[in-house]
C-alpha cells in the first residue's frame, strides 16, 4: 500500500482541530502532519512539512487562507477550504479547491471530500492550481507577508511609505523599518488601492498619505518628502497624475 497524504490542519479553534484530526485518524488513507492555528503559522508549517493536503480555514488570524496560499511557492498541496461563512463559497470554488466544508459538517461530508482529494492526488496535472493561482493574483491586497526579524510577519499596507524596485524584487519603506519582498513591482501596484498609492517614478510607487510636500528637483522632476523624513524622486513623466491624485490637480 502507498504511504497515506499528509495533512496540515489549519483552523483558528482548538476543538475544530481537534475534531478534524478524530475523523481523519479513521482514514488510513490520510495521516496527520502537523496543525497550525494561525495563517502564519499555516505558511512557515506549509514551507517546512511539504503536506499533501490542506484543510484550510478561511477567516484566521494573520492571514486568510487565501493568502496563506498566494504566499506559498508551487507547487502548491491539495486544498479543501473549512469555513462557517458561506459567503466565501463562490470565492473557494473559483479559487480551484478539491472541494469546500461548511461548518458544521460531519464524518460524511468530509470524507467525501477527502475521497475527492484522494483521487485528485492520482491523477492531478496541476490545472486547478494554476487556475488558483491565476485568481488570486486578481484579487486586491490588504496586506504583505514579510520577514521580520522574528519570522513570518503580515504588513498591513498602512505601514508602507513607499515601494522600490530592487534587482528581482522590491524594497519595502515602511513606519517598521524596510523589507525586501520577492515580487515585481508592476505586479504589486496593479493589486494596491489606486486611491493610497501611486506611481511616481518608473522604479518607484508612494503612498499618498506618506507625503508631506513636494519640493523642486532636476529637470522638471521634483523630490517627495515624506512624513518619516525620507524622501524620493517624483519623475516629470508622472507628476500631473501625482498632482491630479494628490488633491492638487
Amino acid at each position: 500500500m502507498a504511504d497515506p497524504l499528509g495533512v496540515l490542519v489549519v483552523d483558528d479553534e482548538r476543538p475544530a482541530r481537534a475534531k478534524l484530526k478524530r475523523m481523519l485518524a479513521a482514514d488510513a488513507r490520510f495521516a496527520l502532519a502537523g496543525e497550525a492555528a494561525d495563517g502564519l503559522e499555516a505558511v512557515a508549517k506549509t514551507r517546512s512539512l511539504h503536506p499533501d493536503l490542506l484543510i484550510l480555514d478561511i477567516q484566521m488570524p494573520g492571514l486568510t487562507g487565501f493568502e496563506v496560499l498566494e504566499a506559498l511557492a508551487a507547487p502548491l498541496p491539495q486544498i479543501i477550504f473549512s469555513t462557517a461563512f458561506d459567503q466565501y463559497a463562490m470565492h473557494a470554488f473559483e479559487a480551484a479547491a478539491v472541494d469546500y466544508l461548511l461548518k458544521p459538517y460531519d464524518g460524511d461530508r468530509l470524507k467525501r471530500a477527502l475521497d475527492r482529494a484522494f483521487t485528485l492526488h492520482a491523477g492531478v496535472d496541476g490545472t486547478p492550481m494554476n487556475r488558483l493561482m491565476g485568481q488570486l493574483a486578481l484579487t486586491p491586497l490588504e496586506r504583505l507577508l514579510v520577514e521580520g526579524e522574528k519570522g513570518l510577519e503580515a504588513l498591513p499596507l498602512r505601514a508602507i511609505l513607499r515601494l522600490e524596485a530592487e534587482g528581482k524584487g522590491v524594497r519595502l519603506h515602511t513606519d517598521r523599518g524596510i523589507f525586501e519582498v520577492r515580487r515585481a513591482l508592476k505586479d504589486l501596484e496593479a493589486r494596491l488601492p489606486g486611491h493610497r498609492f501611486v506611481r511616481v517614478h518608473r522604479s518607484s510607487l508612494v503612498a499618498l498619505d506618506a507625503v508631506l510636500r513636494l519640493e523642486p528637483w532636476d529637470h522638471g522632476d521634483g523630490l517627495l518628502i515624506l512624513k518619516d523624513g525620507s524622501h524620493c524622486v517624483l519623475s516629470r513623466t508622472y507628476r500631473a497624475a501625482f498632482l491630479e491624485r494628490w488633491g492638487m490637480g
